[in-house]
């Protein structure tokens, strides 16, 4: 759940919800609060499950995680810019 005392940041970007779904919860399984946000028209439309042309779906953490969070992200193939 997002906490509003802290400075969230964009550390990612992904073009459906699954890899930004697994990112996210691989991040909250090592210790990291994150969470998701679609673009309007993935979530109006429902469409960005998996691709989507046009669709985005960012992963958002707290400032102070930016650098552990980059390195388990890379670790696993999960971050993309």
């Amino acid at each position: 759940m997002k906490d509003k005392t802290k400075n969230w940041v964009a550390i990612s970007k992904y073009s459906g919800n699954v890899n930004a779904e697994m990112a996210k919860d691989f991040l909250i399984d090592n210790d990291i609060p994150a969470y998701i946000k679609s673009d309007f028209f993935g979530s109006a439309y429902h469409l960005n499950a998996f691709k989507m042309p046009g669709g985005q779906v960012k992963l958002y953490i707290p400032e102070e995680y930016l650098q552990k969070a980059l390195d388990l992200l890379q670790s696993i193939g999960l971050y993309n810019e």
